[in-house]
């Protein structure tokens, strides 16, 4: 009964598993699901939170510091003496100290702190973009594989039904062996170009959903299809307002540059000033055996000290100051030089995407125009064989060029599409931006 009832409790749970429905996703959902639980999103948020914190108390090296003392103390007497040992001194003391140190250098590492905090922004925008692009060429190449499925599990068919026809017509003498071994084997070498592509796709598909941060057994089912993002029309960047992050990043590196040569001109050069206020009261008490003890009168004192510093080293050529600020200027003399080849690698970039988007359209068109001649060329090369006038070899070559054509066309589209987001990732605006004439509702 114990073996038995285990054995329906596992078909239970194993059916329950299997009728799980599967949750669809559009690529914006596989994009939201993606941004709120990736683990490098949450690093990125804590890295950025942090330089947040720094810029909201980068004013702390001007903060007060505010010390307080105790101090209590007996005389430790020759205790043979008899005088000493019926006579005892004490005293005790508290004192309070609060100063502050103000130099020029405060205002650099405050703007250095904001230039921080900015360019980790920008970062953080960045990174989130790339997840972003990441998710969705990886849901369209998912399409992809799922769509060659389709095509290689119906090329598949074909060869099966093909194959049991020509065994048919053997059976019943009207067609030769030869005949049904050449379909046989065109059958089964369909098998397995379809499970790999089934492995191929599972395999990814896991990937996938790590990607997104979701359970690696959860049944994910896509929603799209790869026809829907064809695109044929001329990409005009006209009005189009071209964000660069990189070369974002490398201008507010320069500005943080120029800060670092003002903050060590500021250390070499520039004055400090201290201000201390001191406040202290001490206390003596006696007494003797016998008697309460008396207080003496207290000691209190309160003072006010102001110091400033100039530093004269950063004069002399060959000091450490003076070095620094000259690194200084060197450290902006190499971002400006990154600063200049990152624009221009960005219109290269922009020139390159346009080209292959232009290139893929073309193909695009050409390989449509294919598929039509193939299936055509397919189905009349099928009829012409059904009557006898042509032999299995032509049909079997139609058909492969029929799948050709086919696979080369998702193939084209994947690669249009894969441009099309680049270009957007490459440009910083919104990704199906460019085709929304097209697709209204960017997906």
């Amino acid at each position: 009964m114990r073996k038995c009832f285990l054995r329906v409790s596992v078909l239970f749970f194993s059916f329950c598993a299997f009728s799980q429905e599967a949750r669809v996703l559009t690529v914006d959902d596989a994009v939201k699901l993606a941004l709120e639980n990736n683990v490098s999103v949450q690093r990125s948020e804590i890295t950025l939170s942090a330089l947040e914190r720094a810029k909201k108390h980068s004013w702390n090296s001007a903060s007060p510091s505010i010390s307080f003392d105790g101090t209590a103390g007996i005389p430790l007497k020759d205790l043979t003496d008899e005088a000493a040992r019926s006579k005892y001194d004490a005293n005790f003391g508290i004192s309070a100290t609060v100063s502050v140190s103000l130099t020029a250098n405060l205002y650099t590492k405050m703007q250095a702190a904001k230039l921080n905090y900015e360019i980790g922004k920008m970062n953080f925008t960045d990174s989130l973009r790339s997840i972003e692009l990441n998710v969705r060429d990886a849901f369209y190449k998912l399409l992809y594989e799922k769509e060659n499925i389709v095509l290689q599990e119906k090329n598949s068919e074909i060869s099966k039904s093909q194959y049991s026809a020509n065994l048919a017509k053997y059976n019943q003498g009207r067609l030769s062996e030869l005949d049904v071994l050449a379909a046989e084997v065109s059958y089964k070498s369909t098998v397995p170009t379809v499970e790999g592509a089934k492995t191929t796709y599972e395999n990814d598909l896991a990937a996938f959903k790590q990607l997104l941060g979701i359970p690696l057994d959860e049944r994910v089912e896509l929603s799209g299809k790869l026809e829907d993002k064809i695109f044929l029309d001329k990409i005009n960047l006209d009005g189009v307002e071209i964000f660069s992050s990189s070369v974002k990043t490398l201008e507010k590196r320069v500005e943080a540059a120029d800060n670092s040569i003002l903050d060590n001109r500021f250390s070499a050069y520039s004055p400090s000033i201290r201000a201390s206020l001191n406040w202290r009261d001490q206390y003596w008490y006696s007494g003797y055996d016998g008697d309460p003890p008396a207080s003496s009168d207290a000691a209190k004192s309160t003072s006010l000290s102001l110091s400033a510093s100039i530093p004269l080293d950063g004069l002399l050529p060959w000091s450490a100051k003076h070095d620094a600020i000259e690194s200084a200027k060197d450290s902006k003399k190499d971002y400006e030089l990154q600063l200049k080849n990152a624009k221009t690698t960005l219109q290269m970039s922009i020139d390159s995407y346009l080209r292959s988007i232009e290139n893929s359209q073309a193909s695009i068109k050409a390989k449509q125009a294919n598929v039509t001649l193939a299936q055509r060329s397919y189905n009349m090369t099928l009829d012409a064989y059904n009557r006898g006038a042509k032999d299995f070899l032509s049909v079997q070559n139609a058909s492969s060029s029929l799948l050709s054509a086919q696979v080369s066309l998702k193939n084209e589209i994947l690669k249009l599409i894969s441009a099309m987001m680049n270009l957007e990732n490459t440009i910083g605006v919104q990704f199906g931006s460019l085709s929304n004439k097209m697709n209204p509702d960017g997906n």
